[in-house]
């Protein structure tokens, strides 16, 4: 089983995420942030779940549902670490 290691700006993307919902409803901020950390902590069990990065094929993408559009996390695979480099709604700017 890899281990799951969040890089700074992912962090960060979890911050602003839930600094954006909260005002409208902080409960989903919360549950936002919550669906977020389960769905990149089970890579630690299946590291190539997300597709591959078109642009980069070090790296890949996972869609996670949540809410009308849902949320993106980019990470990287290197032997049994997965690191999270960033996190945004679907809708937001890449």
């Amino acid at each position: 089983m890899a281990i799951v290691r969040w890089l700074p700006d992912a962090l960060d993307d979890l911050k602003r995420l839930h600094a954006f919902i909260e005002p409208h409803s902080p409960a989903a901020a919360s549950r936002a942030v919550d669906t977020l950390i389960d769905h990149a902590e089970s890579l630690a069990e299946f590291p190539e779940k997300g597709r591959p990065w078109e642009l980069e094929m070090d790296f890949r993408e996972l869609f996670v549902k949540f809410g009308a559009r849902g949320y993106v996390i980019r990470y990287r695979h290197i032997d049994e670490e997965v690191f999270i480099v960033r996190v945004w709604h679907a809708l937001e700017d890449r």
